[in-house]
């Protein structure tokens, strides 16, 4: 009984350490920042993205943090107010934040000239200086910071993931095209990875995207099951096995085209039919 007592003691110290190391300076302190449109300068340049704290926020609450990272031609305000997809308001944050409710914070950057181009690594400039400015203004867990990104914003979250991998617990890509992570400096560190794709967008890049990160986490290589072409089959998760502990490679695969919220046995984006969300949801919160 005297073990069990000094045993549970000891895991409990090395849990408050654990907790204390995961949470920000913000931490204990009132809020800097409110949800709105925040703005930075960043090597130079006026950078902005929108920030959407929880309702009920609090300051000894360490919060995980999700960015979410738009296509190409578009902007923050297609991310928060998910203006792509129909109907209208079923699809804010990719769909996340109903999900979310009083549990994370969402940010949604702007990208200049409506790309993610990154010239002189102006981007990865610009994450750095959004993620300072969170964790110095508000409670953050800095273990549960996690990058989501369509298409575009797919690409660089990819690119993300190799450069700044140490900083994420996380990435989410959807229809994100082939990998770029092999790029001059990229580091192999493994990183929890969530791939989506579907199989009329160039699945191979999809596929590649998937292989990249099964290499990196260590997972057991195996074909993943995907739906047929126009078949209107409902989308087929693989979970890879034998990953490194704590890094998990999921990849869907889903019957259709270049779309964010794709649906089971239909066509085009549909913000209240779709699996995307509860996927991604699922995908984050196994972390805690």
């Amino acid at each position: 009984m005297k073990t069990t007592s000094v045993l549970s003691l000891a895991l409990g110290l090395a849990s408050a350490v654990s907790g204390a190391l995961a949470a920000t300076a913000g931490c204990g302190k009132a809020a800097v920042l409110k949800s709105g449109v925040q703005r930075l300068t960043v090597k130079g340049k006026a950078r902005q993205y929108t920030l959407r704290l929880p309702d009920n926020y609090d300051s000894a609450r360490p919060y995980r943090v999700i960015f979410q990272w738009h296509g190409a031609n578009d902007g923050m305000d297609v991310t928060v107010r998910g203006t792509l997809v129909q109907p209208p308001g079923s699809f804010p944050y990719f769909g996340l934040e109903p999900l979310a409710k009083d549990s994370a914070i969402l940010v949604a950057p702007d990208a200049l000239n409506k790309a993610w181009y990154n010239r002189n690594d102006e981007d990865y400039a610009f994450y750095d200086a959004m993620l300072e400015q969170l964790s110095a203004g508000l409670c953050v867990n800095e273990k549960q910071v996690f990058s989501l990104g369509f298409s575009h914003g797919g690409a660089f979250t990819k690119a993300l993931s190799c450069k700044r991998a140490s900083s994420h617990r996380g990435v989410i890509i959807l229809d994100g095209g082939g990998p770029i992570d092999n790029s001059n400096g990229c580091v192999n560190d493994p990183i929890a990875a969530l791939v989506v794709h579907g199989v009329s967008d160039g699945i191979q890049g999809g596929r590649t995207t998937r292989d990249l990160y099964v290499q990196r986490n260590g997972c057991t290589p195996t074909n993943a099951r995907e739906p047929a072409a126009n078949s209107r089959a409902p989308h087929i998760l693989t979970e890879y096995q034998g990953c490194k502990e704590g890094f998990p490679v999921w990849y869907i695969a889903f019957d259709g085209q270049h779309w964010m919220a794709p649906w089971d046995g239909g066509s085009g984006n549909n913000g209240q039919k779709t699996f995307t969300p509860a996927r991604v949801w699922s995908f984050i919160t196994q972390f805690e």
